[in-house]
C-alpha cells in the first residue's frame, strides 16, 4: 500500500517503523494522515511479520498534534466532531495494539501527539525532543486520550499544572516526570531504538503481550482481580513452548532461542 503522509517499512528482524511525513507542517495530524496511521498500525497487527512497531517523525518534530487549518476549516460542529472522531479512532486503534509499540520522539510532541506518546509501551526520545500538553494555548481541552494518559503517568497535580497553564517540557523533564524511559543524542535515536525493538522482536512473544495485557489491565483491577489475570497468564506462559525453552536455555546456560 502507498502512503502519501506516512512512511512505513516493515525490517527484517520484524520491526516496523511508522513515520509521520509531514515535516514541512511539524508532521500536523490531518485528515489523511490519521487515516493512513490507523491503517498503518492495523496492518502492523495483523502481520505475523511485525512484532514490534516504532513511531516516529520526519525532520524536526515527532507530531506538532492537530493540523490548525484542517479545524479552522470545520465550520460547523458535524465538522469538528468528524475531526474528533478520527482523532478518537487513531487513539482506540493504538491503544488497542497488542504487539510491543515503542515511540521515537525526535522532535516535539504536542497536542495531541502528547497522547500518541504516552499509549506507546516506551518512550525513547532524544535530547532536543519536547513535550507539551499545550491546548488550552489556543483555547482548546484535551484530546485523543491525553487526559486519560497523563495524570496515570505523572498523577493528577501535576498533569492539572501541564494542561491547565500549557506548559512546553523540555527532554529532561518529560524524562525526570517518566514521560521518557530514556534520553539518547539525536543521531542515536533511531539506531538505539531499533536495536532495542530489534532485542524485543527476538523475545518470547506471548510472553511480552501477556505483559504487556497485565499491565494495561492493572490500571483498572483492584488487587484481587489482578492476581487473578497474573494466574491466568502464567498459566498460559508455562504452557508455551518458549517457556521450555527459556528453562532449559538457562539450565543449558545458553541463550534462548524463542520462536
Amino acid at each position: 500500500m502507498e502512503f502519501q503522509t506516512i512512511k512505513y517499512e516493515v525490517k527484517s528482524n520484524k520491526v516496523a517503523v511508522l513515520t509521520f511525513n509531514r515535516p514541512e507542517s511539524f508532521n500536523a495530524f490531518n485528515k489523511q494522515l490519521v487515516q493512513e496511521s490507523c491503517q498503518a498500525v492495523q496492518m502492523a497487527a495483523a502481520d505475523d511479520n511485525v512484532r514490534v512497531l516504532v513511531l516516529t517523525g520526519a525532520g524536526k518534530a515527532f507530531t506538532s498534534g492537530g493540523d490548525l487549518a484542517w479545524l479552522k476549516a470545520a465550520d460547523d460542529n458535524i465538522k469538528k466532531r468528524e475531526i474528533l472522531d478520527l482523532a478518537n479512532q487513531l487513539a482506540i486503534t493504538v491503544a488497542g495494539f497488542e504487539k510491543i509499540l515503542i515511540a521515537a520522539v525526535n522532535g516535539v510532541a504536542a497536542g495531541a501527539g502528547t497522547a500518541l506518546v504516552l499509549a506507546c509501551d516506551m518512550a525513547i526520545a532524544s535530547t532536543q525532543a519536547r513535550f507539551a500538553p499545550n491546548f488550552v494555548n489556543i483555547a482548546a481541552v484535551p484530546d485523543s486520550a491525553a487526559s486519560w494518559y497523563l495524570p496515570r503517568k505523572v498523577g493528577y497535580h501535576k498533569a492539572a499544572e501541564l494542561m491547565l497553564t500549557g506548559s512546553l517540557l523540555d527532554a529532561q523533564q518529560a524524562y525526570e516526570l517518566g514521560i521518557f524511559n530514556r534520553l539518547v543524542e539525536p543521531e542515536q535515536l533511531m539506531p538505539y531504538v531499533l536495536e532495542l525493538a530489534g532485542k524485543l522482536a527476538a523475545g518470547p512473544q506471548r510472553a511480552l503481550r501477556y505483559i504487556k495485557k497485565m499491565l494495561k489491565m492493572s490500571l483498572s483491577n483492584d488487587l484481587p482481580a489482578q492476581v487473578e489475570v497474573e494466574a491466568s497468564l502464567q498459566l498460559m506462559a508455562w504452557s508455551d513452548s518458549d517457556f521450555i525453552e527459556g528453562v532449559t536455555a538457562f539450565i543449558q546456560k545458553r541463550p534462548p532461542a524463542f520462536k
